[in-house]
């Protein structure tokens, strides 16, 4: 089966690279890599040029990362998708364990995994203890450890652009309710990378409120219909 790969950046430069370079590095390589530039203002742009046409390179203005998601996804051709942040890790042998879980079954429609937490080695010391994770090795059900068919992504519709902070938390509490079939691989897919340029660890107070609108998104979900 064919996997596109999705990753959105926004003033990435500092590790765009190394995020790219773990996704094409796969000992299951993925059939196309989509990086869209969310209108960036530093050396993101010359980053993707770099690799050529190793990926595919797309550019809208800043609109913000739900909406720079959904657009590449509107592009991508595999029957599976995966998604990276630009500033996080894939394991190199992510695509190969959660393919056979679902090559193996195909009653599951999404494979998840586990991630591992870190601080990203240019922070400065006075800074680490404040970034470092309470929990390091953790099971991921986040977007970058998601491979998902793509007729199932597409059954639950695309994320919300009205939440750009917190727009998976919210779709996978729809897709959860709408019965999506989930399983786990029991190893590290993803290493996530904590730096000063989080959003969720610098401006916390407007994370929070984006993470319960989602989740008042994902409770009207569950509520029967009248």
């Amino acid at each position: 089966m064919h996997v596109s790969v999705v990753i959105a950046a926004y003033n990435a430069e500092a590790y765009l690279a190394e995020a790219i370079e773990s996704v094409l590095g796969q000992t299951v390589p993925p059939f196309e890599v989509i990086v869209i530039d969310d209108g960036s203002s530093d050396g993101t742009r010359g980053i993707l040029d770099r690799f050529g046409g190793r990926i595919i390179a797309l550019t809208q203005t800043n609109s913000g990362q739900a909406v720079a998601v959904n657009r590449a996804l509107a592009t991508a051709r595999g029957e599976l998708i995966g998604f990276c942040d630009a500033d996080d890790l894939w394991t190199e042998r992510k695509l190969e364990m959660q393919l056979s879980l679902l090559e193996g079954d195909s009653d599951i429609e999404a494979a998840f995994g586990k991630v591992q937490q870190f601080v990203s080695s240019d922070v400065p010391e006075a800074h680490r203890a404040r970034l470092a994770p309470a929990v390091e090795i953790m099971p991921g059900e986040l977007k970058q450890c998601m491979l998902i068919r793509r007729t199932s992504l597409m059954r639950i519709g695309p994320f919300d652009e009205t939440l750009p902070a917190t727009f998976f938390i919210a779709w996978l509490g729809r897709a959860k309710q709408s019965g999506l079939k989930i399983a786990h691989v029991d190893d590290i897919v993803v290493r996530r990378r904590l730096h000063l340029g989080n959003g969720g660890r610098t401006n916390t107070e407007a994370q929070n409120l984006q993470t319960l609108l989602a989740l008042r998104q994902a409770i009207k979900a569950r509520r029967p219909q009248e």
